[in-house]
């Protein structure tokens, strides 16, 4: 996949979303420099890994307490 139809994937997604607090903590988080964005990420990631591919999980709790670590 190519970057410039990830990031149409990744837009069509956040358009996708209805939830105003979910939403704030995106637009935080990229408001923050790219390590800090990699780093949740990777979290983030590695934790999905984990799970059953089946369940959904909401990453708004993970999301406050990683802003409010920082």
């Amino acid at each position: 996949m190519d970057t410039q139809q990830l990031k149409n994937n990744i837009t069509q997604r956040i358009n996708k979303i209805d939830d105003v607090e979910l939403l704030k903590s995106i637009e935080y988080l990229l408001s923050t420099s790219d390590k800090n964005i990699s780093t949740f990420l990777d979290v983030a990631y590695e934790k999905l890994q984990n799970k059953n591919a089946d369940e959904k999980e909401d990453f708004t709790a993970y999301i406050k307490e990683w802003v409010k670590n920082m």
